[in-house]
């Protein structure tokens, strides 16, 4: 990405942050939005998609929507944000897979380990017929509608305080921390680790009490828990690209005039841009400012990677066959196959 690119995707962040609206005459529809990372817009990917949300709805509708934000977990843990999301407690939320697994198994099949080479092809995938058709299985299976997929830092590394990985051979032993997702257990109990599954307010706590050797995330996300201050090693697999979903109760959702739908999925659309921008800048400057903190960077090599995909992907697909819908499998690998090919 040129500099122009980079330029203009920050002014356009920085722009819907801080438009505001006037207040007509009629009703103002409030929408409560909750999610997990601190509100900081430029070094958390929720807070850049939030923040651009809210600017430009209240902008587009001229205040007609309020949204407040409730950051930091104030809400609850993932899981009482999506079941609040479904009750109308609150009105939406940022899921990651693990979030949504818990109450639709499916979405499971795009964590696949090693699916996706490219930020452009995941793009692809999310934002194509295999994107909308899972959101619509979403929404008819659990009632809440997902607006956008969005990004939440990328691609996964590996971390932990014990000692340099460069192979599956190397985590033996080692306990690592996973969201509440079956998926990513089994990942881990593939690659010859042991899975904790732990809440991402209490990460950082784990790390630093031993309770769990090291955890698995992207490198914006592990820098925006401060995980660098209880981590030594850091592997660059980019065995995951990581996700969250834009949650919103359905029936909120329906319940506002046409031309308010309309903005609000236009809003979502700009806060995914936003948010994708966002994170590709703070990509750039995260093994800096890892490498800063004292920690130590492996880019495994083709070879090494292999060795972990061949450990990992087809057990995991074997795995994964027993648990969801075959077709939901196959429709995700075509799709992805599509958007190499393109």
């Amino acid at each position: 990405m040129n500099k122009l690119k980079l330029f203009l995707i920050t002014g356009l962040i920085v722009g819907f942050i801080f438009i505001t609206g006037v207040v007509n005459a009629g009703d103002v529809y409030v929408m409560k939005f909750a999610f997990q990372m601190a509100n900081d817009i430029y070094g958390t990917n929720e807070a850049s998609f939030a923040n651009a949300f809210k600017g430009h709805v209240e902008s587009a509708s001229n205040g007609r929507i309020k949204v407040e934000l409730y950051p930091g977990g104030v809400m609850g843990k993932e899981r009482e944000n999506f079941v609040n999301v479904k009750n109308n407690v609150i009105q939406a939320t940022l899921s990651s897979v693990g979030g949504i697994a818990q109450f639709y198994k499916p979405i499971t099949v795009v964590d696949i380990p090693f699916a996706f080479k490219t930020h452009n092809i995941a793009w692809q995938v999310y934002d194509g017929w295999f994107g909308d058709e899972l959101r619509a299985d979403i929404l008819d299976k659990t009632g809440v509608r997902c607006l956008v997929t969005t990004e939440t830092g990328g691609f996964f590394a590996f971390t932990n305080n014990k000692h340099e990985v460069k192979t599956p051979e190397d985590m033996k032993g080692l306990k690592y921390r996973t969201m509440e997702n079956q998926g990513h257990i089994k990942m881990i109990s593939l690659l010859g680790g042991s899975a904790v599954p732990i809440a991402w307010l209490e990460l950082y706590t784990s790390l630093q009490t031993g309770v769990i050797d090291g955890q698995m995330n992207p490198l914006p996300t592990i820098l925006s828990g401060k995980l660098e201050e209880v981590q030594k090693y850091v592997t660059l697999t980019n065995h995951l690209y990581g996700t969250d979903w834009f949650m919103v109760n359905n029936d909120w959702f329906e319940s506002l005039p046409e031309d308010l739908q309309k903005i609000v999925k236009d809003a979502a659309e700009v806060a995914n841009i936003a948010d994708r921008g966002a994170q590709r800048l703070l990509d750039v400057q995260a093994i800096q400012k890892l490498k800063e903190a004292g920690l130590q960077i492996y880019t495994p090599t083709v070879e090494e990677k292999e060795m972990f995909r061949n450990k990992v992907q087809d057990g995991y697909i074997d795995w994964l066959s027993q648990e969801v819908d075959q077709q939901w499998i196959d429709k995700f690998l075509k799709a992805v196959d599509e958007a190499e090919s393109e």
